[in-house]
């Protein structure tokens, strides 16, 4: 209760204000330097309005600030706009005064200063972001204003913000985005207060003059060449002319200034969180702490906008904004023995800091840095539901800020953080029948900054309208797409990695679309989080940088699960640049397609040269992103199910080799070596257990590559290649292969475990098969197969198998021919031979 009842009272504070306001209507002060606007005919114009003059004037001794402006206006348009004169201020330092309104018509010029009430009210523009500035601002409506009339108005606010203590520094733009005629800045300082200004863009220098007090800078510019901005440009890209004004020598003398406001306090602040087991611990639960369970609240008005308040009432009160966040950080990590300071920041424009004079005014932000095992981190206290550990802090680009320690004499660059976030998304997709409906699960797998998000998006909706959105977002591709089960999100991996794991599960009960005219079914899959991600405006013509976003990293997979064989040739799509990567891979495994998408962001923007290659690029992408099937109604029935040939056809096979194995082992005697008959040791149980598993691997093989499948055999023939019969003929090569081995592999088990002479020759044969068939293989493949159906996935497989199979043969084709132990183990014949042996004894 005692929060909501301050709250209320700087609420009613701040009304009592407002309405004690009260607006004067006087001449402007003699130090103005009157600026007449020239008799313009500007009815031929184009657009709604011109700017004719744009005259600021500052006074450093008094603390005053001088506007001027004078807008043609052509057509309704510009009437609407500029009909309305509204000025904001802050009441605590500050009070405005009219100068003038008038309203040029025909050369003629009409008071509407006199005539026009002057409301006030306050509109808080921040109210959004939990901020509130207690400015009011001043509305005066103007009457009769008509086509061509130029509204000219001039005010002065009287009163610089205390913080200041003196000091000033602003931005004097010379250039705008849209043309004005005359551009008039000046400023007035006591000759004892030194005036420092730094010229941007080749901004013109300005005209000093000197009186015996004062000194004046004035720039006094044609504004017609105005600047126009391509779009889709860095957030912090300024191009423009403009003049940077400083009465601080140096960062230093900024420092000194704002320092002595940021006072952490000796005495040991106590809370709610625990003291973790070592230092780390203690860090992240003091963040988790501020970021979390004192929310972002802040009342900004006067003194208020730049000062903090102490962190011992912020700790009470439970709230507060980015600057009683961050000392109240800064305060307990110095409790806990963490070195820490504040740092100011500008969200905006943080990567062009460096350009300009030291200022209060560049700060617009405030984080928090710390020291800890020898290396120096940044946190932003502001953020809630981060995840990750110390070394997988998320932190926007801030580019460069003040740290507000002694002795802090120049801007610190906040280095970008190594770990750039990641989403994978893994679909599955079965479907129950050709025309049919499909389950639908997806899972995803977001770490970094992107977790953050997620997981601040789920706490902050209900299940509900989060079910309901997702649902909407499929259904963009899936129209008739239902939610099974209500979505699950899990949060495991919060205080190290930062991952968080969402699965969704779904049915598409038109999985298939029908064309009623042809009778063609087709189903397509697309990466639509992908297809946002790289949805880039298209920009002819570019003179400046394109901006791409922070640099990320996506993956994708989507396993669609046919009912039946399906006749699709693998395919791989690449595309790379300095400043991204994309990769497609389409495989088939038995009844399933896998497709997989990897898109890597390495830039946050490009140069203009770049562009339009970058977009024909992504063009190019885009058209390949979609994976789509089709199927002509009974025809994959006609091709679907069991070969009954293949399956004829190995049953042959098999009784054949099985004949000649039968042969080979009671045939093949060849003489013992040795009168010995050890049992089987040593080094010889390690190819025996090499033989055990060797079936199982072929028949695995054997299985798992649609051998038996119906649509493999006329998987070529289908698809209109001309050496389609010599392609089906090198199916049936591996296939005969692939029997012939695992045939002779159970014969050589027989042989191993009856130490059959015959056992040392024949599996040196088996291990030169096993080197010279893969060669053979890969051969054929690149030989036979058409560039688009080569993979190098399975290249690579094959390179990797034929180096495993040399080493092999390498090691135990000479420790069969020379081993003693080989001589003196293997040493029994077929019972008969012993036999014939005997009878002819």
């Amino acid at each position: 209760m005692t929060k909501n009842y301050g709250c209320l009272l700087a609420f009613f504070l701040i009304l009592s204000q407002v309405y004690s306001q009260k607006i004067e209507k006087l001449e402007p002060p003699k130090w103005v330097e009157p600026i007449l606007i020239e008799n313009h005919d500007n009815k031929s114009e184009n657009g709604a309005f011109k700017y004719l003059l744009l005259d600021f004037q500052y006074n450093i001794e008094t603390e005053e600030a001088f506007d001027h402006y004078a807008i043609q206006v052509f057509n309704s348009e510009g009437i609407q706009e500029f009909s309305d004169i509204s000025i904001s201020y802050d009441p605590t330092y500050q009070s405005l005064v009219f100068n003038s309104i008038n309203v040029v018509r025909n050369g003629q010029k009409i008071d509407k200063l006199t005539e026009s009430n002057i409301n006030t009210f306050q509109r808080e523009t921040n109210l959004e972001r939990s901020l509130y500035d207690g400015s009011i601002t001043a509305v005066v409506n103007l009457t009769d204003v008509r086509k061509n009339d130029i509204i000219e108005y001039s005010y002065t606010i009287k009163g610089f913000n205390p913080i200041n203590q003196g000091n000033f520094s602003t931005v004097f733009y010379q250039q705008y985005t849209s043309p004005v005629d005359r551009i008039y800045n000046r400023v007035i300082s006591p000759k004892k207060t030194p005036i420092y200004y730094k010229l941007l863009n080749n901004a013109p220098a300005p005209t000093i003059s000197e009186s015996a007090t004062h000194s004046a800078h004035v720039w006094d510019t044609d504004g017609t060449d105005y600047f126009q901005y391509d779009i889709n440009v860095p957030y912090w890209a300024n191009y423009q002319k403009r003049a940077s004004i400083s009465t601080f020598k140096d960062w230093e003398t900024l420092t000194e200034l704002i320092q002595p406001l940021y006072t952490t306090s000796s005495e040991k602040l106590t809370g709610p969180w625990e003291k973790g087991s070592n230092e780390e611990e203690t860090i992240l639960d003091l963040i988790r702490f501020v970021q979390d369970d004192v929310r972002y609240l802040g009342f900004e008005s006067g003194i208020g906008a730049y000062k903090p308040h102490k962190p011992s009432k912020v700790l009470q009160q439970r709230y507060g904004d980015c600057k009683d966040k961050s000392l109240l950080l800064v305060n307990l990590l110095q409790n806990a023995g963490v070195t820490s300071y504040p740092f100011l920041v500008n969200t905006e424009s943080g990567e062009l800091l460096g350009d300009l004079l030291p200022g209060l005014n560049l700060f617009n932000h405030c984080i928090v840095y710390f020291e800890h095992g020898n290396k120096s981190y940044f946190v932003d206290p502001t953020m809630t539901n981060q995840g990750g550990d110390l070394d997988n802090l998320a932190l926007p680009q801030y580019g460069e800020g003040l740290l507000l320690k002694p002795n802090s004499n120049a801007l610190t660059r906040i280095p970008k953080n190594p770990i750039v976030p990641r989403v994978k998304v893994e679909e599955t997709i079965t479907t129950d029948s050709i025309g049919g409906g499909a389950l639908f699960l997806v899972k995803t797998t977001y770490t970094g900054s992107k977790a953050d998000y997620m997981r601040d998006y789920f706490k902050s909706n209900t299940q509900e309208s989060i079910n309901n959105e997702f649902v909407n977002y499929y259904s963009s591709i899936y129209p008739s797409i239902q939610s099974a089960q209500p979505i699950v999100f899990s949060d495991d991996d919060r205080s190290n990695h930062n991952e968080v794991v969402i699965e969704e599960y779904y049915n598409i009960p038109d999985f298939w679309i029908k064309d009623e005219d042809t009778g063609l079914f087709t189903c397509e899959t697309h990466p639509l989080v992908l297809q946002n991600l790289i949805n880039y405006t298209n920009s002819p013509q570019r003179t400046m940088p394109y901006y791409l976003g922070e640099p990320y990293e996506f993956e994708q997979e989507t396993s669609i699960a046919l009912p039946d064989y399906w006749n699709i040739l693998d395919s791989e799509f690449y595309s790379e640049k300095e400043s991204y990567s994309y990769s497609k891979n389409v495989r088939a495994v038995g009844r399933t397609i896998v497709v997989k998408h990897n898109y890597d962001l390495k830039q946050n923007f490009i140069d203009p040269s770049l562009v339009t290659t970058f977009l024909k690029d992504h063009e190019k992408i885009n058209d390949q992103i979609a994976y789509q099937l089709s199927h002509m109604g009974g025809a994959l029935a006609d091709e679907s199910g069991l070969s009954t040939t293949s399956i004829v056809i190995t049953l042959v096979l098999l009784a054949l080799f099985i004949f000649g194995a039968k042969k080979i082992h009671d045939n093949y005697n060849p003489k013992p070596q040795s009168d010995q008959n050890l049992n089987i040791g040593g080094w010889l149980v390690l190819p025996g257990i090499g033989l055990v598993l060797s079936p199982f691997l072929l028949l695995f093989q054997i299985g798992s590559q649609g051998y038996f499948d119906k649509g493999v055999w006329s998987l070529f023939k289908n698809a209109g290649y001309e050496n389609a019969n010599v392609l089906t003929l090198f199916l049936g090569f591996e296939l005969t292969m692939n029997i012939a081995l695992f045939v002779f592999a159970v014969l050589l088990i027989v042989l191993y475990f009856k130490k059959r002479t015959s056992f040392p020759k024949l599996i040196i044969i088996m291990y030169a098969s096993s080197f010279l068939f893969p060669i053979l293989d890969l051969v054929l493949y690149n030989v036979l197969f058409p560039k688009e159906l080569m993979d190098a996935a399975d290249d690579q497989e094959t390179y990797t198998q034929i180096v495993r199979s040399f080493i092999s043969a390498a090691i135990w084709i000479p420790y069969f021919l020379v081993s003693e132990r080989v001589k003196n183990t293997f040493t029994n014949i077929h019972e008969t031979a012993i036999k014939e042996e005997v009878v002819q004894a």
